[in-house]
């Protein structure tokens, strides 16, 4: 019995083990892919280097030259040196100075800044962010409309409008940011169109851009009908401006549409813009939606009311701290105390009858355990 064991063990070995040509094979096959990844590391090593010296080299000849063309009273020389003519031709050369002008714009302003704008297009390199803007690629479409609304390239306007409701992100958000660069609050022309959600990064940004420009009597209106409109995103995002730049106007539509939309994130968005209006609003819009809210809401109802509320709001919030679950009735207790501290009396009885109901289950549930 272990000899025939043995003899199939031996077949075994003989039948599955690879033979010497199999082997050569094998090594030459793995010394030819070991091969091809060094040459391919090496390439791409190489190519790195040559493009951080080249671009080094380019920075160096054109740098003067820029700085004097910038700085200049007049406008600009229209001769273009033959080194920077040479830099021109390479592909690459016109990636560097596109960048470089860029950053430049970007921290620039007034006769400096139009002075860059002037070498952009001087050079051709609006005709390349064109080219770029056209791209079915959609990173060199993105890269195409921030150059050109950078440059301030108005004449782009109906092109880059049309991409402010992209399928894709980066695209759509460029598009959006580089309307509201150049026109402002009439920038935002695009909350009519765009089907797609614009992201709370997106919102925060476009926010940051308008911080410095206040909107004209029109926009009230504009204002007013995103606040109806059929994109969620557009909602919570009219309803922060609102809020951040203390337009009033638009009060009644989020009191009576915003606070009972089915969307949660919305009321909440409305519930938290209300406290920017304490001169604006009536308590009683918060009590009336608060029974129907969700937790998150709910609580921030409450937190709302820790700066709207008043005497009128006492009862309400008794109520609450009564009949509430704990994280709740906490808010609400903090709450009541914020706008009465007066009623610290009445927590300290509410404690006294919490601690007796908690005794008077325990026994209950002690009896239940012992039946």
């Amino acid at each position: 019995m272990v000899h025939a064991n043995y003899n199939i063990f031996q077949q075994f070995i003989l039948l599955y083990t690879p033979s010497i040509e199999v082997l050569q094979r094998a090594a030459v096959l793995f010394f030819g892919i070991s091969v091809i990844l060094l040459i391919i590391i090496y390439s791409n090593t190489y190519i790195e280097k040559r493009n951080f010296l080249l671009k080094i080299m380019i920075q160096k000849r054109m740098t003067q030259w820029i700085a004097e063309q910038i700085t200049t009273t007049e406008t600009p020389a229209a001769d273009i040196p033959k080194r920077i003519s040479k830099i021109l031709n390479s592909k690459y050369g016109k990636k560097i100075i596109t960048d470089e002008l860029i950053t430049l714009k970007k921290n620039l302003q007034g006769k400096e800044a139009a002075n860059i704008i002037y070498l952009y297009i001087e050079l051709g390199l609006k005709n390349d962010s064109i080219k770029k803007l056209y791209s079915k690629k959609w990173y060199i479409k993105a890269k195409g409309i921030n150059e050109l609304y950078t440059m301030d390239q108005r004449d782009m306007l109906k092109v880059i409008y049309k991409n402010s409701n992209s399928k894709n992100d980066l695209v759509r958000t460029e598009a959006q940011t580089g309307l509201v660069h150049m026109y402002g609050f009439d920038g935002l022309r695009f909350l009519n169109v765009i089907s797609n959600p614009i992201s709370e990064w997106q919102q925060v940004k476009l926010l940051a851009q308008l911080q410095n420009q206040q909107p004209d009597n029109v926009f009230y209106q504009k204002l007013n009908n995103w606040l109806q409109s059929k994109n969620d995103s557009v909602v919570i995002f009219s309803l922060k401006i609102a809020a951040t730049k203390l337009i009033h106007q638009v009060i009644p539509i989020i009191v009576q549409n915003c606070l009972y939309h089915n969307n949660s994130m919305i009321r909440k968005t409305a519930i938290e813009s209300l406290i920017f209006f304490p001169e604006h609003i009536n308590t009683l819009s918060l009590r009336k939606i608060y029974p129907t809210e969700i937790k998150q809401n709910k609580l921030s109802i409450l937190s709302v009311l820790q700066k709207l509320g008043g005497q009128q709001d006492i009862n309400f919030l008794k109520e609450i701290i009564l009949k509430e679950e704990i994280d709740i009735a906490k808010s609400a207790m903090i709450t009541l105390l914020k706008i009465a501290p007066e009623m610290i009396n009445w927590k300290e009885h509410l404690l006294i009858q919490k601690n007796k109901v908690t005794q008077y289950t325990l026994h209950a549930l002690d009896e239940i355990a012992f039946q």
